[in-house]
């Protein structure tokens, strides 16, 4: 009976989160069929089988994390007709049977997905009246009885528990995110910086662009004015090691932000020195695209050097980002603003005081208001 094992899946994950089964025990999996999509390094992975037959068990649970090399299921039998007709015989029962687990309620006229909604909502199905043919509980039947002021003061009656209480547990990106975040404060001792920088001639700069027929966001002219920087003060290009030393880096992979559903998620546009604006614009709006489809690639998640966070967008005037480990500096730009003196935002730079003083985040975040401000000079 061949066991399949968690694959290693990149270069230093040494596990992953179960974020959804798309098999269970009993079905039939034919070879290249996802089984299970996996979530690690902040990216999901969809993983095929290897093998062809019936699912005999499952070793874990959604939301449980395996460590690569453990056994994830395993597998029996062959995908013979007669296995496939087993398994298209034992599919239609289930349609037409009632589950074991209702013992004395098994002649209520149910299906599995009704029975299912019903255990999730804590319905008694004893107690709906079915509209269905024949009496028969449909789905609408069990919403509209868990909605009723009824059966909701009874449910908090039995659970003795305030009705509105909501408990949330940390999983998949979330929870990623909890743990990157929680190691960077714990590790790094952060402090932040800030500038205020004149948006005029970085306004009218784009719009001469858009009449020539190019159209671009603010964050490629952020990410280029960070990386000439970055090439002036390379302190800032450069991650800590786990034994306390810090590797300065002689290449520019960008971390971009991106807001998802799912929570933040940090793309990466590499080489972003050897790429023109119109490049980095059009690699940023494909990686945030894939990001909220949950589609991104390890390769597009990893081996950042520097990250910038635009939360303009979304609002806010001034904030200290949190750096992304094992980076030593991240820098977080804001909404547009005006005063009687013009157009202007406030650019942050929150930076690992192991390795950079003060008196050097200052330069950086000066050097990049000289850029911003004097945007023709992104060009050359």
């Amino acid at each position: 009976m061949p066991t399949f094992k968690l694959p290693d899946i990149g270069e230093g994950v040494q596990e992953g989160e179960i974020v959804k089964w798309n098999v269970k025990q009993g079905d039939l999996v034919h070879k290249d069929d996802i089984i299970v999509e996996v979530m690690t390094d902040k990216v999901t992975v969809q993983i095929p089988s290897p093998f062809e037959g019936e699912i005999t068990k499952l070793y874990y649970k959604e939301g449980e994390i395996a460590k690569v090399g453990s056994p994830l299921l395993d597998v029996g039998g062959s995908s013979s007709p007669s296995v496939v007709q087993a398994q298209v015989q034992k599919e239609a029962s289930e349609n037409l049977q009632l589950p074991k687990e209702e013992g004395e309620k098994a002649n209520i006229l149910a299906p599995p997905a009704v029975r299912k909604l019903a255990r999730e909502k804590g319905v008694d199905l004893s107690k709906v009246k079915g509209s269905g043919p024949g009496g028969r509980v449909t789905l609408k039947d069990v919403e509209a009885f868990s909605s009723a002021p009824a059966a909701r003061d009874e449910r908090a009656a039995e659970a003795k528990v305030p009705a509105e209480r909501k408990v949330v547990e940390l999983k998949g990106l979330r929870r990623l995110i909890s743990e990157k975040m929680t190691k960077s404060k714990h590790f790094i001792p952060h402090y932040a910086v800030a500038e205020e920088v004149r948006m005029q001639e970085l306004l009218d700069f784009k719009e001469k662009l858009k009449a020539q027929g190019i159209n671009l966001s603010f964050t490629p002219f952020f990410v280029k004015a960070a990386v000439a920087a970055l090439k002036e003060y390379p302190y800032l290009n450069a991650r800590s090691r786990e034994d306390g030393s810090f590797e300065i880096l002689d290449y520019y992979n960008i971390g971009i932000a991106v807001d998802t559903a799912e929570g933040l998620t940090v793309a990466v546009v590499k080489e972003a020195d050897r790429k023109t604006l119109t490049e980095i614009s059009t690699e940023i709006e494909e990686l945030a695209k894939r990001a909220r489809e949950g589609k991104l690639k390890l390769d597009e998640v990893r081996d950042s050097t520097f990250t910038v966070t635009n939360v303009g967008s979304i609002g806010g005037i001034f904030s200290t980002p949190i750096i992304n480990y094992p980076e030593v500096a991240i820098m977080g730009v804001h909404r547009i603003m005006e005063n009687p003196g013009g157009k202007f935002m406030y650019i942050t730079l929150s930076a690992d005081h192991r390795l950079i003083d003060g008196a050097l985040a200052a330069r950086f975040v000066s050097r990049v208001k000289r850029y911003l401000e004097a945007p023709a000079t992104l060009l050359v």
